[in-house]
Order: C-alpha cells, then structure tokens, then sequence
C-alpha cells in the first residue's frame, strides 16, 4: 500500500530534541528526533504536519481517557506522535507502536557536591586503617627497643623518640647490638614511606582540593531525599513518577511518591537560561536526554550521571490502530537502526550543542595561589603543637627549680 502523501504528527518540541522554528513563513525541524523524522519522511516521500497537546504530557491514563501525545493518537486526532516516548504493555492496548529506533537506561543526574573541608585536610593523605597501623607501630617498636636495651630508656622517652622519628625528627638511641642494629633500620625505612608518602599526599590534596563523593544509586538517592538535603526533578508531563510508584522496592516507590507529593517537575528550555537551581538536586530521564542536559548546564552546574539503571525502556513511534503503512515505517526505522544512523544524529547535536556552551563560555586564567585557608588545618596543628612544647617547657624548668630549691634545702639541713 502506498504510504499517505500527508501524515498528521503530534509531538512535543523540545531543546536539542525535537525543535521548530519558522524561517521565512516555512517550518524547520531541528534536533536530534526533528532530524530522525525528516530522514523518515525522506525515506517514505510524505509530507507532514506538526501539532502539540494542550497541556504538555506523553500519555497518561485519567478517569479511562488517555491524555498528551497518547490521547491524541487514541482518539485519532493524529496519525502518529514522536517524543522520546516509551512502549508500555497499557499504551500498546489502545495504540500501536513501530519497532524501537533506540533502547536507553533509565536513570538520575545529580549536581557534584562540593570540596571537602579542609580543616580536615590534615587527616585525609592516610585512611582510618594506615592511621591505627601506624600508632600501633610506634607503640609495639617501643615496647619492643624497651624490652631489647635492657631497660636503659624509659617508655615513655623511647615512645617519643619514634613518634619524632616519623616526623623526621633526629632520634639519640644507642644501639648496642646487632639485632637492635637491624630492627632500627627496618624502622627507619619503615619512617622514609610513611613520612614522604605522608607529606606528598598532602601537598597534592592542599594543591587541589578534594571533592565529596556524589550520590551513585537510586538508594542512595532516596536516603538524601529522606534526610531533605536533596531534591529530586522528573520532567513535566513525564509518566516517569508513576513508574517508580508501581515499582516493588521501597526506595523506587519512595522517590516516586515524593515527586507526586511536591509537584517536583522541570522543563529543559528552563535549563539554558539557568532559570533551574541544580544545587543539591537530581533529575529523572532517560540517559541521552541527560547527556543533553548535562550539556546545557555544564557551564554553570557541573553535573555527573549515575551508573545505576532503574529500567530500560524501548523509545518508538506511537501509531494509531488501523494505520494503512506500520509495516513500511518499521522497515525504514530498522534501516536506520542497523546503520547506526540515530546515533550519528545524537552525536552530531551534542558536538553542535558543546560548540554553542563554549562560544558563549568566556574564558578567564587564574593564578592559582595558596592561601591561609589551604594550609589551616596544618597551621591548626602547627600551634598546637607549639602551645604543648612551650607547656611541656615550661613544666621542666618549673620541676628543674623545684628539684634544685628541694635539693638545696636538703643540703643545707645538713
């Protein structure tokens, strides 16, 4: 059957995605399923019109009608409908689909957190586990050198005399014998790593700072958005929420209802301008639009994609039941399918879109400086350290003048 000269088409324009725009009194399509669609129509030599629902929405199912894209589709207003949208087993019993010209995880991007703090900087170079190893080899090598001299140095004096060997400090220990000879030096190469590992660990955390470990998983998700320090967005008209709320697992479930609750929705031409603030927040899509939007924003709010999948869902175009040429549709989306030429579209606008981020991008050089606030933590430690020498200093002139008054006394006694 030949495939109709004109075709009816709703969709939903969308940045990058699927945009219109009139040059000249005539419509052009751009984006990546804009292009997708001209290829098709292309392929099947038919002209098309475009035509949007009145609230923006894929396709849900209220009070038995179906509503967005669907709905237009059901009720034949249209003859297809193309948006990202997903095949589902309750859609497909009142609309026919073709075959996917694209499979994509659905996932969360999340804004990066911050720098951790660096009061702690001090600390960060070795793990909690090479800390303990540490002290408790300073505390067995003590015991040990103290049992092996025979008493000569108390414990106390040998246990400083390690500690001060980590720092690099000069030790005053006489070696009498051989196997004391070997352990020592077994110690002092045992300080050279800790030591240098130690301070170039530091410099390199103080030269640049670390970042906080960003959210990975849904689970890890719903507990940040449980404890209000995070938000999470799905986009607006999306069925998304409802997906997550029909999920088993709690988290899904969880998440899906605190969208519905909060009216938590977005929309991507918000995205550009920077009309959405992205601090402390997650959005819900499907990964290619994310990469889009991680594009759109990147210069403002640096973005990172989870690795976690809650489902993959199949994306297709949305036929209405009875139409003349499904089979013809399906042999040119598989075409394109197989020669990858879908993908080649997403590439293609994400390079054009990363050219628009860096021609609006302006470029400043900094002179990247140390300051005080990159070396408090160790400028913290520094001063405690003073303010326990001095103490420790003043304690033994204090006991030195005792003792000497004491002894005088005695003396004189005599």
């Amino acid at each position: 059957m030949k495939f109709p000269s004109k075709v009816l088409i709703a969709v939903l324009p969308s940045t990058h995605m699927f945009e219109i725009n009139k040059v000249n009194n005539d419509v052009k399509i751009s984006g990546v399923e804009g292009k997708f669609l001209d290829i098709i129509a292309s392929a099947l030599k038919f002209n098309y019109q475009l035509f949007s629902p009145p609230v923006r929405d894929w396709g849900r199912l209220e009070n038995g009608n179906w509503t967005g894209l669907i709905g237009m589709v059901h009720r034949k207003e249209v003859d297809l409908a193309l948006s990202t949208l997903t095949m589902s087993d309750d859609r497909m019993q009142d609309v026919d689909f073709t075959s996917p010209y694209t499979i994509q995880d659905l996932t969360f991007i999340v804004s990066k957190p911050g720098v951790l703090d660096d009061v702690n900087d001090i600390f960060q170079p070795f793990d909690l586990l090479t800390w303990i190893c540490t002290l408790f080899s300073i505390i067995i090598y003590s015991g040990l050198f103290n049992f092996l001299l025979r008493a000569k140095y108390s414990y106390s004096r040998l246990l400083l005399e390690f500690f001060g060997s980590t720092l690099r400090l000069p030790t005053f220990i006489s070696l009498n014998s051989q196997i004391v000879r070997i352990l020592f030096s077994l110690w002092l190469i045992f300080t050279v790593v800790i030591s240098f590992g130690y301070s170039s660990t530091l410099l390199s955390f103080m030269t640049l700072p670390l970042h906080q470990q960003p959210i990975r998983t849904f689970r890890e998700l719903s507990e940040a958005v449980k404890s209000g320090s995070y938000k999470c967005l799905a986009e607006t008209g999306s069925t998304i929420p409802k997906s997550l709320v029909l999920d088993s697992m709690d988290h899904f479930r969880y998440l899906g209802d605190v969208i519905e609750a909060n009216k938590w929705y977005f929309n991507i031409s918000d995205l550009p301008a920077g009309k959405l603030k992205l601090r402390k927040t997650a959005i819900l899509n499907v990964r290619f639009k994310l990469e889009m939007i991680n594009g759109l924003v990147a210069s403002y709010s640096p973005m990172v994609i989870s690795d976690d999948v809650f489902a993959s869902w199949k994306l297709a175009i949305a036929v209405q039941k009875g139409f003349c040429c499904t089979r013809q549709l399906n042999a040119v989306i598989s075409r394109i399918w197989n020669s990858g030429l879908f993908e080649k579209l997403k590439s293609d606008e994400w390079f054009y879109m990363s050219s628009l981020v860096s021609r609006h991008t302006v470029e400043t050089k900094v002179n990247q400086q140390l300051t005080i606030r990159d070396i408090y933590s160790s400028l913290v430690v520094l001063c405690i350290g003073y303010v326990l020498s001095c103490s420790v200093c003043v304690g033994e002139v204090a006991f030195f003048h005792m003792r000497s008054a004491f002894l005088n006394k005695k003396l004189y006694s005599r």
